[in-house]
């Protein structure tokens, strides 16, 4: 096993063992979103070491703000499309990438994507993907 691989899988047994620990003694942690939403592909039978196509949903009040939110994105390597949202009166920057969904990537996207939001008077709603086997 790569020192990488070890690293990761250590960090992965100590996260289970602390978090068993804590169970133990009626302590629980509720899961972020973007945990809350791999636990459940992973449930699905989802292969989270395989790449999914995962879709992003950033909300502005116009579509100008959509579109320079869009822009900003496309730096950094993903794929954005603008256009009214389905429901109300707001544009919706629908962002995609094809990438394997790990924690830490999607937490720094969430983080990345909601300072864009926030600069823009948005609102980031968070992602999904189908279900990779």
């Amino acid at each position: 096993m790569s020192g990488l691989n070890w690293k990761l899988c250590r960090r992965r047994i100590h996260g289970v063992t602390l978090m068993g620990f804590f169970n133990l003694f009626g302590f629980s942690r509720k899961p972020g979103p973007d945990e809350a939403v791999l636990v459940q592909l992973e449930k699905a039978g989802a292969n989270l070491s395989k790449p999914h196509n995962i879709e992003f949903f950033l909300y502005f009040p116009t579509q100008a703000a959509a579109e320079q939110a869009a822009n900003q994105v496309r730096k950094d390597g993903f794929q954005a499309e603008v256009g009214p949202a389905a429901k109300g009166n707001e544009w919706l920057c629908f962002v995609t990438k094809r990438m394997s969904p790990t924690l830490v990537e999607l937490e720094k996207i969430r983080h990345d994507f909601e300072a864009i939001t926030s600069a823009l008077h948005g609102q980031y709603d968070g992602w999904g993907t189908p279900v990779e086997e």
